[in-house]
């Protein structure tokens, strides 16, 4: 009971984080719209599936390197970031499952707030694809982003549930999103596995140990400017 009641998100913050993931789930399905209809007008239907796939990746990418940053330094007692952000994340370390009680709107929806401005300055600036086609693929790229840091953490909640549903299943198998025996190995090896969007990067990532010199070469330089 102290532990739901410690969960217990804010009235007034979920009331905001639910405006927050509407109005970018409204200009992310806008920005879609838009540049299919201009992908499909202009002929460069060809840049939708290569650039939502990249920035997808990048989105597996960038909550994998967040990840490895909240395990790897400082800690819960750290002025400001310490219980906003470092806490949820060494306390998945000890208690796994916690994450499958949260609904979607409790979980951090950090992304939706970094991600807003992009999505809206996409959505409504004019600009000419036809003449601009890097433009197009970079928005569309933009797209995957959000698709991937916007769903981690529903993602990483199902690869710690059981029984989902046929299509989850589906897209763990396929890799499309974070795979449960997948991810065990972070939870048994805290210096990899890091990745858990799609966990995709995570096979690169661990091979050339990317996190652990990452580490290395950051506490080396601390090191160094403090002698």
């Amino acid at each position: 009971m102290e532990k739901e009641e410690q969960h217990k998100q804010n009235v007034t913050l979920t009331r905001i984080k639910a405006v927050v993931v509407s109005l970018s789930l409204i200009l992310l399905c806008s920005l879609f719209i838009k540049l299919s209809l201009h992908g499909f007008t202009y002929g460069l239907s060809w840049l939708v599936l290569p650039a939502l796939f990249l920035g997808y990746l990048l989105a597996d990418f960038i909550t994998g390197t967040i990840h490895w940053f909240c395990d790897s330094f400082f800690d819960e007692e750290t002025p400001v970031i310490g219980n906003f952000i470092i806490y949820s994340f060494r306390e998945h370390h000890s208690h796994p499952l916690i994450i499958t009680k949260d609904k979607f709107i409790e979980q951090d929806t950090t992304s939706f707030f970094i991600f807003m401005p992009f999505l809206y300055f996409a959505t409504f600036t004019e600009i000419s694809y036809l003449n601009s086609p890097n433009s197009i693929y970079g928005h569309f790229i933009l797209i995957g982003v959000c698709i991937g840091t916007f769903c981690t953490n529903l993602f990483h909640k199902w690869a710690h549930q059981r029984n989902q549903n046929f299509i989850i299943k589906k897209l763990q198998k396929l890799g499309l999103i974070l795979n449960p025996n997948s991810h065990k190995k972070h939870h048994v090896d805290h210096s990899r596995g890091y990745c858990v969007t799609s966990g995709l990067m995570n096979p690169i990532l661990d091979y050339i140990k990317f996190y652990p010199n990452l580490e290395r070469f950051i506490r080396l330089f601390i090191y160094e400017s403090r002698n």
